[in-house]
């Protein structure tokens, strides 16, 4: 339930659409259960987070337990960023090294762009 209402938030402060909102309310509803945990921790219930600081000075936080990215990624092909955020970012590379990094269940961080027009973006997974 706190995954909805971080995108209701989300929404509500114009850092994603309406129509993205739904999406990933629907991605959440539609998906399956995570796998099952690995390690002591659990994996699936670590912190999956994603820092945006663009250039217009737009500053998002997202953040999400492990295995909602899993099934938001599956069902969606994407994160919930804004895409406005991610001008100049090569999506589509970013999307399988996010992928590649959540199988694998690395930890800390794994992707960090800084784009030429200032943005930075940094995806990373802690407790």
């Amino acid at each position: 339930m706190d995954e909805k209402l971080r995108i209701l938030k989300m929404v509500e402060e114009g850092t994603i659409t309406a129509q993205q909102g739904a999406e990933l309310m629907s991605a959440m509803q539609a998906a399956v259960p995570a796998k099952p945990e690995t390690g002591k921790g659990g994996y699936d219930k670590k912190m999956f987070r994603v820092l945006v600081d663009s250039v217009s000075g737009d500053k998002v936080k997202i953040q999400f337990p492990v295995g909602a990215i899993r099934r938001i990624l599956k069902a969606t092909g994407k994160l919930p960023i804004p895409d406005k955020d991610l001008q100049g970012v090569d999506l589509s590379e970013m999307m399988d090294a996010v992928s590649e990094c959540l199988d694998a269940e690395v930890e800390g961080d794994f992707v960090h762009v800084e784009a030429a027009d200032g943005t930075t973006v940094r995806i990373f997974v802690d407790q």
